[in-house]
């Protein structure tokens, strides 16, 4: 462990905890192979001595002793060795399948910041190899470090019980093998291990993304390229590996000339003592045969090593990843707490659906009175989303102060943004691709700690609250969330694991399904392929909106749900969602982003998102459909194209479409849509 450097110590320290080690079983196995090495070290004792004894034709009786000893220490060696293994492994198992537990629970409370800043590749290398390499760590490093030692004082013990001298050349023997080889193993594991954990990497990434866009690469002819590179990569590893092994067998070679040397030494010594008459011939003979079996203990300790520097390295990854969630955590508490007090003194905020007047906002230059739901550019240019109350930092509902929001390590992308979203509204959110709708979906929900300002749900920090906490309050279906290979009953408790076949069959049948969940061989205990590449993007994208009305969340933020869906099909469907939080017994806030604009006549409030002049991404305007419709003539414009041409909408064609612009702006339109 010395030999390690500071931090890769400290690492193993932290890592071990994490891994909830049974001290009774750790134990267990230590004394099991202890115990086993030792019965093969006094089974080479005792036939060293059998043999010598019987070359001097002693009474038969003599031997039989030793001829039993010799039967107990062959069988006792095989059954220890079995019960370490089973202790240790077991250690193992189970320290690693806590430590992924630790790790996926942390990741699964911290924001989406930890995630998306770490590539797939290395994320799974961390969450598989890296756990692995820890778990082996107490297989392969820290119980054979510990039976070597105890092995060798039995060594010692016996063979220093019959020749001082010749104990002293095996400890200093033993020293050699177990310290000096190991050291040679440590520095040739620590070249392979920082030459290839990039690598790996690399391979693990590349791998991923061959696997999920094999079609594309293959038809944009750019799958060969990637071959290619992984093949190179290999390449590298196995000359890196190729290197790091010479230092490796440099400490095969100190442990074989130890042993060598010991024994030969132990002849020469005990040679002369044997003519001295201080050393019988049978303790010659158990003085020289006894190392080789010594020696079994120490072989191991050169993996040891390797294993110690690349559990080191792993345990500082998994670490590196647990710290930078807590640390988010504790980043996005202690901006809460600080926005506290500025969000209860913040200026009125508008709440989405009201059909009140709004308060009069001061500024500097004069006061400006919103007569209409944000229908004007200096309604929202003020930030302000809709007509309505003022709505403080402890409102009810989904409410944000000040919110400026972006990836983590990334520019702002769009805010400031003023609003409050009340229970059993419907509210849609309209704007050109990549303006940041999703992003504003996924600072709501807190899986993105807000860059400024504050987004509370329910009267507190969403960001802050427990993962649990915020999942019973509010759900959000992602672009690309995961269809797990279960039934498709199954992925719908995902959600609600309360939910019943009769309740799944209704669920599926409002977004769509009923027909082909007719058509499928098990009905709703189908089994689905890895993320449902057996079915089409559409059943795919209806499947999760099931799952979505399936959560008993209050708030069901829905990202693109008419995507992969023709016009036809996605107009409905998107009004039928709109609707669904009014269905129930106790109204939820159905909050989506979408192209489409058509079925936004059915949303409470339509906010249409667009970059300012400024070059700033704001609400450009916002109000009910009609009252967009009628005063805003990109607007109208929009949705007059959609009637007239849907097919050129779901292209998501600028020319088409000003929405799907690079800005919201009337000289998108053509001169005949602005007159």
């Amino acid at each position: 462990m010395k030999a390690l450097p500071q931090e890769e110590r400290v690492a193993l320290r932290r890592i071990i905890k994490l891994l909830e080690v049974n001290k009774r079983d750790f134990w267990l196995s230590v004394l099991a192979g202890a115990v086993g090495i030792g019965s093969a070290v006094g089974l080479s004792a005792v036939s060293a001595w059998m043999i010598t004894r019987a070359s001097q034709m002693p009474p038969v009786m003599a031997l039989s002793i030793s001829a039993t000893a010799v039967r107990a220490l062959g069988v006792s060696k095989a059954v220890l060795r079995y019960f370490n293994r089973i202790f240790s492994h077991r250690v193992a198992l189970y320290g690693m399948s806590s430590l992924r537990t630790t790790v996926y629970s942390t990741l699964a409370d911290s924001s989406t910041d930890v995630v998306t800043s770490v590539r797939r590749g290395d994320l799974l290398a961390r969450m598989n190899t890296d756990v692995d390499a820890v778990g082996e760590l107490i297989v392969k490093g820290i119980q054979p470090t510990w039976v070597a030692f105890f092995v060798s004082l039995i060594s010692v013990a016996i063979v220093g019980s019959l020749s001082l001298p010749i104990g002293i050349v095996l400890l200093l023997g033993l020293i050699v093998s177990g310290i000096v080889g190991p050291y040679f193993a440590l520095k040739g594991g620590r070249l392979a291990e920082e030459t290839q954990v990039k690598d790996r990497t690399e391979i693990s990434s590349r791998a991923l993304t061959m696997l999920d866009s094999a079609d594309e690469l293959r038809i944009s002819g750019k799958l060969s390229k990637l071959e290619a590179a992984q093949a190179h990569t290999e390449a590298k590893i196995y000359r890196n590996r190729d290197a790091a092994a010479r230092p490796q067998a440099l400490s095969i070679a100190i442990d074989t000339l130890a042993m060598g040397a010991t024994v030969v030494l132990a002849i020469i010594i005990g040679s002369l003592q044997l003519a001295q008459g201080t050393l019988s011939e049978t303790a010659l003979a158990v003085c020289v045969l006894t190392p080789l079996a010594a020696f079994e203990g120490t072989q191991p300790l050169g993996e040891a090593a390797i294993q110690m520097v690349r559990s080191g390295k792993a345990a500082q990854r998994i670490l590196d990843l647990l710290d930078r969630a807590r640390a988010a955590s504790s980043k996005s508490e202690t901006a809460a707490a600080e926005t506290v007090g500025s969000a209860q003194s913040a200026a009125t905020t508008e709440t989405v659906g009201s059909g009140q007047t709004a308060d009069a906002v001061e500024t500097t230059a004069a006061e400006t009175d919103a007569t209409t739901a944000g229908t004007t550019a200096d309604t929202a240019a003020a930030g302000v989303a809709a007509a309505g109350v003022a709505a403080d930092a402890a409102a009810s509902g989904l409410v944000a102060h000040d919110l400026i929001i972006g990836w983590p390590d990334g520019p702002d992308v769009a805010g400031p943004f003023n609003f409050a979203f009340p229970r059993g509204k419907a509210v849609a959110i309209v704007g050109p691709s990549g303006i940041g709708k999703s992003t504003l979906l996924f600072s709501m929900s807190g899986m993105l700690s807000p860059h400024a300002g504050s987004m509370r749900l329910e009267g507190r920090e969403v960001s802050r609250m427990d993962r649990t906490e915020v999942s019973q309050l509010l759900s959000l279906t992602a672009e690309d969330a995961h269809i797990f290979e279960t039934s498709v009953l199954e992925n719908l408790r995902v959600a609600r694991p309360s939910v019943t076949e009769r309740e799944a069959i209704v669920l599926l049948a409002e977004v769509g399904l009923g027909e082909w969940l007719t058509q499928l061989p098990d009905g709703v205990h189908t089994i689905m392929g890895d993320d449902a590449a057996t079915i089409s993007g559409g059943e795919r994208r209806r499947l999760l909106l099931a799952r979505a009305l399936a959560s008993p969340a209050q708030y069901l933020l829905l990202d693109e749900p008419g995507e992969h869906l023709d016009p036809e099909t996605a107009d409905p469907l998107i009004r039928d969602l709109l609707r669904a939080g009014k269905r129930t017994q106790h109204p939820r806030t159905i909050i989506l982003a979408t192209h489409r604009l058509t079925p936004l006549d059915a949303a409470d409030h339509v906010i249409l998102l667009a970059r300012q002049e400024n070059g700033e991404v704001g609400v450009a305007h916002s109000g009910t459909h009609a009252e967009l419709v009628a005063s805003v003539p990109e607007y109208a414009w929009a949705v007059a194209q959609e009637a007239a041409a849907p097919e050129a909408i779901m292209a998501e064609t600028p020319a088409a479409d000003p929405l799907l612009g690079p800005t919201f702006t009337a000289e998108n339109m053509p001169a005949e849509a602005q007159r």
